[in-house]
């Protein structure tokens, strides 16, 4: 069983995200619930658990300042919950295993899960950096649900659907932001992406194979084909 506690300081907020978790996510356990962050610290300080779903506007103390009164070495993964998205950026910068926006979907709440499980529960080793840029290079892909946050080499394609971009993960999974593709291209290209064609932006380690027949297209890892661009064939080729 996975070890949660739930720290939110609206009652009715913890109550509910109890109650999702037993109901859709059977392999957690909740051990403790808190409205009262001071009161959260000391038991965290003596009681970690191996996951906190952390609330980050609270009275008193808010969810960032918890975390830098915990020091580095959190032996314990953190989901941010909160019903403000302005905060996605600085909770990637402090290495969250993903960022629910409320009220917490049930499917999203699940995948969170599903990623504490895929990672074999390693804890966070430095939580905040002294230095200006986050030692983290996931990359944050948000939609009106939550702010997920991906490593780059599972990105697979990102493709132009006027000003949102459809991200094409692996295993099979996809999903349609906010942010125009020049956007993304420009989170991108110092990680291996390649801009093959004016709607398509490919991750060069997807690539399977190059077919020179209809004009040229590309074969990727995930079974898509792509159309390469004339004008882009001389520098993709000379890329892989």
């Amino acid at each position: 069983m996975i070890k949660a506690i739930i720290l939110d300081d609206e009652k009715h907020s913890v109550a509910t995200l109890a109650w999702k978790l037993e109901k859709f996510c059977p392999d957690v356990e909740v051990v403790k619930q808190f409205t009262d962050p001071v009161e959260a610290l000391d038991y965290l300080k003596s009681s970690p658990p191996d996951l906190l779903f952390l609330d980050i506007e609270m009275p008193r103390l808010n969810g960032f300042e918890l975390l830098e009164e915990l020091g580095d070495n959190i032996p314990f993964d953190v989901i941010f919950t909160t019903a403000y998205d302005e905060f996605g950026i600085r909770a990637v910068k402090a290495s969250a295993l993903d960022y629910l926006l409320k009220p917490v979907q049930n499917q999203e709440l699940k995948s969170a899960i599903e990623k504490y499980k895929k990672k074999g529960g390693k804890n966070m080793e430095v939580l905040f950096s002294s230095q200006p840029e986050s030692k983290s290079n996931k990359i944050a892909l948000a939609t009106k649900e939550s702010i997920e946050f991906v490593l780059p080499e599972d990105i697979i394609l990102c493709s132009s659907d006027s000003n949102y971009t459809m991200i094409y993960l692996t295993e099979n999974r996809k999903k349609l932001i906010s942010k125009t593709l020049k956007d993304v291209e420009e989170m991108l290209l110092p990680h291996g992406f390649f801009r093959a064609h004016h709607s398509h932006l490919v991750n060069l380690q997807h690539i399977k194979e190059y077919v020179r027949a209809d004009g040229g297209y590309l074969m990727l890892s995930n079974g898509q084909t792509l159309p390469v661009a004339r004008n882009r064939k001389d520098d993709l080729l000379k890329m892989i």
